[in-house]
């Protein structure tokens, strides 16, 4: 079984590649761990709720739930908040990342285990992987798909997009990068060359 990560630049469309391969794959053959679903769950848990509470601040809390935009705002305008968010969050997202590895490899059936990091290089790298995709993007098109798709102004989008590694930072580090800044149909090109280069 192979290992890939995908990883790159908020915006830059991790997701949408990754269900193109899973068309192309099937789920049989394919596991995908989603670092952005198992912190959704771990938000929802009252132990990690309590330790946002006191490591950041109860305001982000309200009736048992973490209001999301708020504290996304606060992580992102605020550094020291940021780093004690993921002192809470990483060590469990990636001990659940390595529990699904451990799964797919036991059920004998998965060629391919995807796990999409979007802060692979952030985090120092740490996850194993035979390889590492980076899907890119233009950081004027990361901006655009930001305004447009989750409402922000400029000057919040600029912030996210300038709160992450550089993306051509991370493609200089990849073993393959998918730019993702023209048409849906040049996009299945790509996700099409990289499943032929690195057959599983």
């Amino acid at each position: 079984m192979q290992s890939w990560v995908v990883t790159g630049g908020i915006a830059c469309g991790k997701s949408t590649v990754l269900s193109r391969v899973k068309e192309s794959l099937g789920a049989e053959k394919l596991a995908i761990y989603s670092c952005d679903e198992e912190v959704r769950r771990l938000l929802g848990l009252v132990a990690i709720q309590e330790a946002i509470k006191v490591r950041i601040g109860p305001g982000v809390v309200e009736n048992g739930e973490v209001n999301r935009e708020q504290l996304g705002k606060l992580v992102f305008e605020d550094l020291k908040a940021r780093r004690e968010l993921e002192a809470i969050l990483h060590p469990p997202v990636l001990a659940a990342l390595e529990g699904a590895r451990e799964a797919a490899r036991e059920a004998g059936t998965v060629n391919l285990f995807v796990a999409e990091v979007p802060l692979h290089y952030e985090i120092g790298g740490t996850v194993a992987a035979d390889h590492v995709i980076v899907v890119a993007s233009s950081l004027d098109q990361q901006v655009r798909r930001l305004m447009h798709y989750r409402g922000l102004d400029k000057a919040r989008s600029e912030s996210m997009v300038g709160a992450q590694w550089p993306v051509l930072e991370k493609a200089n580090k990849a073993t393959k990068v998918i730019w993702n800044d023209g048409s849906e149909e040049a996009l299945d090109d790509q996700v099409s060359i990289l499943l032929s280069a690195f057959d599983p």
